[in-house]
């Protein structure tokens, strides 16, 4: 048995949060379907702009796919438990070219610089507008 898994994003504003990372990391938008007025009436929720919901989106950077949506039942919550790596492999100058477009920008905090790591290969770390810490590698010797 296979499977994949992605990671999943809750926003108070999806659509909002896809255009941010077609901005800033350089993202494609593969998909975005807004609530209908059904899904948006059964969650209490006004039916004067359904077109600036979500309720499922995709997008990918550097070719891999997050999958995100409007947070309909509250308000989403940042978490320490959950990082994304962004791995890119031997490609250093592509990690370093994100890291640095990412670090001159001030919507993001660089809490790490990118930089030899001591497992090997180079590592930086950023906390997005929205909370989500990212982790750009290349290089770290995979087993």
């Amino acid at each position: 048995m296979t499977a994949k898994i992605y990671p999943y994003l809750t926003f108070e504003n999806a659509r909002e949060a896809m255009h941010y990372y077609v901005e800033q990391f350089g993202a494609e938008i593969i998909y975005r379907q807004p609530l209908s007025a059904a899904q948006a009436e059964s969650l209490g929720l006004a039916l004067d702009d359904l077109d600036a919901t979500t309720a499922h989106g995709e997008f990918s950077i550097v070719g891999q796919k997050i999958v995100c949506a409007d947070a309909t039942m509250g308000n989403p919550q940042t978490s320490s438990l959950i990082s994304l790596l962004l791995d890119f492999g031997g490609d250093e100058a592509g990690a370093k070219a994100l890291f640095e477009r990412l670090a001159a920008s001030d919507a993001q905090r660089v809490t790490l610089p990118f930089g030899s790591h001591e497992l090997g290969g180079n590592l930086g770390q950023i906390v997005d507008q929205y909370g989500i810490t990212w982790l750009i590698s290349a290089g770290i010797p995979q087993e």
